[in-house]
């Protein structure tokens, strides 16, 4: 297998959390043209050793840090995801902002035995932090910058912190995502 694309980043804020952990989501924005998102899982692991050899050994699950770089990002979107204030043409960020939790997902584009599929992503329970930001003058080269954001991904109540489906199309990633962000599906 070999990945060679990443596209749709999507965030949907929470709209309600059940006293069970169901939740629903308001609204998806697309976060904008994906560049990359590397994540970096933590893991609690623990080791007990006897009769000089090692007798358990286990790695759970705490939390992942999944760093994404976009190629812009909306003053509307930022005010979704950063909690950042939005005023007709003014994004205000304020030491009190809240960045929402929510479902954030995206697909990857992988190769298999010369097959393209589609692979979804979703990460059930996600919390945006604003990436740093550069700027540099034009020269005789343009130098691109890109947005990032640094989410951290943590488990449901059932434990579920990460959700993967393969797709034959574009279409159906796309489609699945959404309706795992509460879109409903015109099919």
């Amino acid at each position: 297998m070999a990945a060679f694309g990443a596209k749709y980043p999507r965030f949907a804020p929470n709209k309600t959390v059940s006293p069970e952990g169901v939740v629903t989501y308001d609204a998806p924005v697309t976060i904008g043209a994906l560049n990359k998102a590397d994540l970096t899982v933590t893991m609690a692991s623990g080791k007990v050793y006897g009769d000089n050899e090692l007798q358990e050994s286990i790695d759970e699950f705490v939390s992942g840090t999944l760093a994404m770089e976009t190629s812009d990002m909306e003053d509307a979107v930022a005010g979704k995801i950063y909690g950042a204030t939005v005023l007709e043409k003014l994004c205000t960020y304020n030491t009190g902002d809240t960045p929402p939790e929510g479902g954030l997902g995206y697909y990857k584009t992988l190769v298999r035995g010369g097959k393209k599929i589609f692979k979804t992503v979703f990460y059930p329970r996600a919390k945006a932090a604003i990436g740093n930001d550069t700027a540099a003058t034009k020269a005789d080269s343009i130098t691109f910058s890109t947005v990032a954001t640094n989410w951290t991904i943590m488990a449901d109540k059932k434990g579920n912190w990460r959700l993967t489906e393969e797709h034959a199309t574009e279409e159906a990633a796309k489609a699945w995502l959404d309706t795992k962000m509460g879109v409903a599906s015109d099919a």
